[in-house]
Parts: C-alpha cells; structure tokens; sequence
C-alpha cells in the first residue's frame, strides 16, 4: 500500500500520474522484483494514516485495505468469447484458471508462447492478432475488444504502434522541480577528474567505456551496478572485460564496485552510499539503460527514464557533476526523404514509435533540460553499435546480430529500403571518454559511422560470405518466419514477430524510404587532433565480425565460402 503523497516532491515517482501510477508501480516491480514477490495489489490513498506521534497508523493501513474497492481482483470471463479465450491460455500456460485482466506475462508467458498464442486465436476465431496493440495490455479484455473490431481493419492490419501518444511523452520529458544544483552545491570540479561514475558498466558498451576511462585518466572508476556487494560488482565488471577480450591486469585496482540499481529510487543505494557519492564523485558517464526493442515503454520507463531522472537528481547534490549520457539516434522520429538532424536538441515526440525509442527520447530531453537548470550534462547519440574494430568483438544481443542469425536460421531473408549507421563500439567508447575527461563545456554530439549501410547490402554480403540465403518478398519472408516460430523452431527474431507487420517492418525497426543524416560538425571539432577514427563498415569488416561470431559460436560456419572462414575457429 502507497500512499501518493509520497510519490511527489522529491520522491523520483513523482513523474506518474493519478491516472498510470498503478501500472508504473506494477511495470517497475515487474521490472526488479521476482515474479513471486509482485503484489498481486495496489492501493493508492491521499495520505497515509497517521497516529498522534506522527508515525504511520499501520492498523489503519489495514482498515483501508479491507475497506477499498478491489480493483485489481480476479475477473473471471463473462461471455463465449472471454471462456474461449481463456480456454486457450488456460491449455497453452497450464493454469487452472484466468481472469479477463490478468496479464499473460505475469502466467507465465513469454514471447514463444505469445506466437502460439496468437495462432491459436487465429484458429479459433479466424482474425490475425495484431501483436504489437497486445502487447501494450496482454489480456483476455484486450483480445476481445480486437476481436469484436473485425470491421476495423487498423485494428488487424496493424496500424497503430506500441508506445505511448506523444502529449504524454511531452509530460514524461518534464524534469521535476527539485532536479537542479542544491543551493549549497560547490561548483563542478574541472579536469583532470579524481573519482568518476560509470552506469551500464557491466553490459557491451559498458565493456569499452570502462577500458577507455581506465587508459585514458588516472581516476577511481566507480561502477554502479546490481550485485550482492563491491566484490561482486567488480567481478561482474571483470567477467564482462574478459568476454571481449579487454580485462587487464591490475584494473582491480582502478575500480570499485557500488551495488545498487539505476532503475530504483535513489539509484539503490544505501543513505550513506549516496551521500559519500554525492559528496566524492566529479564526473558521470551514464550508459545504463534497457536496449530491448520488444518491450513497452512502461516496462522500459524504470531504467531509461526514471534511472536517467536519479542520475540528474545525483548530479546536483552537494557537488555539482557533469553527465555525458550516451542515448541514441533512434530518439529522433522517423520522416521519409531526406532529413538533416543537427547536434541540437531533440524536435518534438511525433513519429518516435516503440517504447524503447520513446524512453530515449524523453532521457535525452530530460537531458537537455537539465543542462538549461545547470546541470553540465553533455548527450551522445550514435548510431547502431556494432563490433569492435580491431578483434570484431561483437555483442550478440543486439537486434542487427538477431536479424543476421534470423537469416541463417530461416535459410532466408528479405529485401528492406533502409539505412543503417552502423558505429564500432570501441570507437564509440573512446569518443565518450575523451570528450568526458577533456572537461569541456556541455554539448550534444552525434555519432553516425563513417558511412551509411543499406540492409539489402549486408544480405548481400552474408550471401557472398557463403550462407545460402533465398532473397524472398517481404511478405513471404514474414510468412515464413511466423510459421517456423509458431511450430517452435527456434530461431533468434522469433520475439520481434511483433515487429513485424504483414506487409512491412515497423517503424521501430525502421522506416522505410527514410535518409536521415547526422550532422557531426561539433562531434568533429573535438575529436579534432585526438587520432580518433571510425572505420567504415566495409566487406573486410562485415568479414571481420562474421568470423567472431563462428568463432564463439554464434553463427554456423557457411557451407561453402572463398573468404577464408575455414580457419574461422582460430581467429
């Protein structure tokens, strides 16, 4: 039970709505609590109540709970349609039972079993379930107001798209009155820094950032991250290094770890940790963030908008610290033609679609914001982060790398009018870390590689690579995919199916026709002399990270290739 007095003021919730605060709370506990340990309820009062002393009147509390309404209770289906459906779910996730509003994730669902699902309502009823407008409420209520629009054919073609409608993005880009330098607040310390802040320390760009800040300064490299304690965050951070091939010894003795969680209030942090971090720290290099495309921008809400909030409200307690947040240029909307974005801040939230786009979008305004209320926060926005290159070392977590194994798995790809930029990571890091240690002033800079990919070009160079790849329509493709996904092949976009509408991709995979271009003019200017380079994504680097891939295992070796990967394995 919360009472919404105190998710206002200074309490990071503050940015939810009477209207949403139920589905924030859930989506967050959802988010970082195990699945058991998610209450099945929430209650929000004005106020909590209170005995003479001033302390909570826990009795009270309880009067409350068996008096209020229960909203969120069980609601058993009422109709032919609910009973059928629920018959459905009841079989496919082995419950005894399902209620009209309960959420099919929180059953047990995943993203295999939604594909089953939405062939098995499509059996039954004979509609195609648009999953993407599911997916923003997956519940039995949903499915029937879907099928009961037959008519509408947005409702099935897939018209609409995941997210949230951009003037409640304009209010989530709001920053909250208290995030701002403390009165008291000494100045930001200039450069060489003493202790810095690294979030997103433990995943792939994590990986390189830590590398190059440790290169780069003599500093204390303070990474915030989940764990039981410093030992255990460091040893996270160690065990990621050494999967790219970066750990070094004595970088022990550069680091500490601070357990904590960017997705919780205060970051999740002790009082005590928080105050020493406020107090010490000089710098903050922010890279933390949920990068999953599947997700709704509610479940992406607690880590990439709320986590980027904490970070700010840090920043401006009892030491002013500059941030360099590392956010993306999937945060500007998609235009067809031609479009020059420059290194300024963000247009408006029409046409930024999915919820992991959108919640960049809101960081990086908030971002900007801040900035204006004197917070020296600094945003970078590459492009689509690729391999390293040097050794090709490539996460294989991200949507580029799912499509190619997609491909190879399926035996087949399609054809897509879209442009990629493709940025190496290593490169990426090391422009961070240099603009970041080199105290500058507050700016924003872009990212795009040293030039653009077309998709068809890199289906073509998987081809000649040596993977026999049929070339189908996209229709047909998309035909394909769902039809081996729904039998339960396994094949790596089996998730994205959602993404994938009938006759073209999302737009949150991209927008066909679309030729944005990033112009880096400031990007330029202070990488000006540093012998900071970006590679051009090229068939010897394309080559490049296709052996690294075969070489941990990722991807089959080709059948047949004349590009030299039969020694692949020892590279």
């Amino acid at each position: 039970m919360i009472a919404a007095d105190v998710l206002f003021g200074n309490n990071p919730l503050a940015t939810s709505s009477g209207g949403t605060l139920k589905a924030d709370l859930r989506g967050f506990a959802r988010t970082h609590l195990p699945d058991a340990m998610v209450p099945s309820r929430f209650v929000v009062l004005p106020e909590l109540p209170k005995l003479p002393n001033g302390k909570v009147d826990r009795r009270g509390l309880r009067d409350v709970d068996r008096e209020q309404p229960d909203t969120d209770a069980y609601v058993a289906p009422r109709t032919d349609v609910e009973a059928r459906l629920a018959v459905i779910w009841q079989d496919m996730l082995d419950v005894p039972s399902v209620g009209v509003e309960t959420n099919f994730f929180e059953l047990g669902g995943n993203s295999l079993l939604v594909m089953r699902m939405a062939a098995g309502v499509r059996d039954t009823f004979e509609i195609r379930v648009d999953l993407r407008r599911f997916l923003e409420n997956p519940t039995i209520g949903r499915l029937v107001t879907m099928i009961d629009d037959t008519a509408d054919q947005e409702q099935l073609d897939g018209a609409g798209t995941r997210g949230i409608e951009p003037a409640r993005l304009r209010l989530a880009a709001v920053l909250p009155d208290d995030v701002r330098p403390d009165s008291t607040a000494e100045p930001a310390s200039a450069a060489p820094y003493d202790r810095i802040v690294l979030t997103g320390g433990t995943g792939y760009t994590g990986a390189y950032l830590v590398r190059e800040l440790i290169n780069r300064c003599d500093a204390e490299l303070i990474v915030l991250a989940r764990g039981r304690d410093s030992d255990d965050v460091t040893a996270r951070v160690r065990r990621n290094m050494e999967t790219y091939g970066l750990w070094q010894d004595g970088d022990e003795r550069r680091l500490r770890g601070v357990p904590g969680d960017i997705g919780r209030p205060y970051l999740g942090l002790d009082r005590a940790t928080y105050h020493d971090l406020a107090r010490d720290a000089d710098l903050i290099v922010h890279n933390a963030a949920d990068s999953r495309w599947t997700i709704p921008y509610q479940q992406a809400k607690p880590v990439n908008v709320l986590g980027t909030i904490e970070v700010l409200r840090l920043a401006g307690k009892t030491r002013i610290k500059p941030v360099h947040y590392i956010c993306s240029t999937g945060a500007f909307p998609g235009v067809l033609g031609d479009v020059t974005w420059t290194e300024d801040a963000l247009p408006g939230p029409d046409g930024v679609v999915g919820g992991y786009r959108q919640t960049k979008w809101v960081a990086d305004t908030l971002m900007h914001a801040a900035r204006a209320r004197g917070i020296p926060a600094s945003v970078y926005r590459p492009g689509a982060l690729t391999g390293a290159q040097d050794t090709g070392a490539c996460a294989t977590d991200t949507f580029i790398n799912h499509l190619i194994r997609g491909w190879i798995q399926l035996g087949a790809a399609m054809r897509y009018d879209f442009r990629l930029e493709f940025v190496p990571v290593d490169y990426c890091a090391q422009a961070v870390a240099h603009i970041a240690l080199s105290g500058a002033e507050p700016q924003t800079y872009h990212l795009p590689g040293a030039r653009t990919v077309d998709m068809d070009e890199i289906v073509d160079h998987i081809i000649e690579f040596g993977y026999p790849l049929r070339l189908l329509p996209y229709p047909r493709w998309r035909e394909e995919l769902v039809t081996v996904v729904e039998r339960g092949a396994d094949n790596e976009l089996a998730p994205y199916v959602p993404l994938f509408d009938p006759d073209r991709p999302s737009e949150e995979i991209g927008l066909a026709g679309s030729r944005p271009v990033f112009d880096s003019t400031r990007l330029d200017a202070a990488l000006a002399g540093s012998g900071i380079e970006v590679r051009p994504v090229d068939r010897e680097l394309m080559d490049l990270y296709l052996r690294y891939f075969i070489s941990i295992g990722y991807l089959p070796a080709p059948p047949t290739s004349d590009t030299g990967t039969a020694d692949a394995n020892g590279v």
